[in-house]
């Protein structure tokens, strides 16, 4: 499993998935989309953990889709059978060792493994964790009946086993004492990034601010994903510019391969080149 190191904070990524979409079908209201050569391939699309252990806590960025959920027959979601628990596991860490587990936002394919089905029930995935999200996505969610399932499979057990924390991203409250919430709305209304600060380097979890480093490249695509378009790019181009100046390594919820590198600027123009890790575990 390959790991990357910010500070003295390791880190590496638990795979759920990876899917793949066209170009056209994941940018379908942005000119150029269709004539660009980058985007002549599908793009793949991870869905993915990041799993972040420092000297005193074991830390759980996204929690992917989840298995056997109702999701209204979307096959992006719907009655998922996938290894995520068993690639967890193979990392040598058990679910009651983490202690923190971190919400970006709250779409489908970011919260599903905070539960298990056990013993006819929905339960947390991680019993010893706090599980924090911003409070204004938790009001939203639990108000629409789009998102109904998901409340009552995914949030409902982790409130009411007394685990979830809500928070007002907007203080960029600060958890393990080094992961810090930036607000990057427009994906979702609150949907909130994390800043690692470690040993004087940074890490940067993005979230959904971008699907695919085409978008570093084309800072004005923004994803059929994506709800208010106009903010998300705002966010998107904030957060690479913040990524430059503090040469911060990019932890992407979505991209394929690693999953994370470096943002590269020349004439203006971003480009991204993958990390390599250190020694497997």
């Amino acid at each position: 499993m390959q790991q990357y190191r910010t500070g003295d904070s390791l880190i590496f990524k638990v795979q759920e998935r990876v899917i793949h979409m066209p170009a056209a079908d994941l940018y379908p209201d942005n000119a150029g989309v269709a004539d660009s050569v980058e985007a002549c391939q599908p793009i793949p699309l991870s869905i993915h953990s990041w799993v972040v252990r420092t000297p005193d806590d074991v830390i759980v960025i996204d929690t992917g889709t989840g298995n056997d959920r109702e999701r209204g027959n979307n096959p992006l979601f719907h009655q998922l059978k996938t290894p995520f628990l068993e690639n967890f596991l193979a990392s040598g860490i058990q679910p009651e060792e983490v202690t923190l587990v971190l919400m970006t936002h709250l779409h489908t394919d970011h919260v599903g493994w905070n539960t298990v089905w056990r013993d006819d029930r929905w339960v947390p995935l991680f019993p010893n964790a706090r599980y924090i999200c911003s409070e204004k996505e938790l009001i939203r969610v639990k108000n629409s009946d789009r998102y109904r399932n998901l409340w009552l499979d995914s949030l409902l057990p982790v409130i009411d086993a007394g685990q979830l924390e809500t928070i007002d991203v907007a203080t960029q409250p600060v958890f393990g004492g080094r992961l810090r919430y930036m607000p990057t709305p427009g994906h979702s209304p609150d949907h909130a990034a994390l800043i690692l600060s470690s040993g004087g380097e940074y890490g940067f979890f993005a979230g959904d601010i971008a699907h695919s480093p085409l978008q570093f490249s084309h800072p004005e695509w923004h994803s059929v994903f994506c709800g208010d378009p106009r903010l998300a790019e705002e966010s998107r181009r904030r957060a690479m510019a913040w990524c430059e100046e503090h040469q911060a390594l990019w932890f992407s919820a979505h991209f394929a391969g690693s999953s994370c590198g470096w943002l590269n600027r020349e004439h203006g123009r971003y480009s991204w080149s993958e990390a390599e890790g250190i020694d497997d575990k």
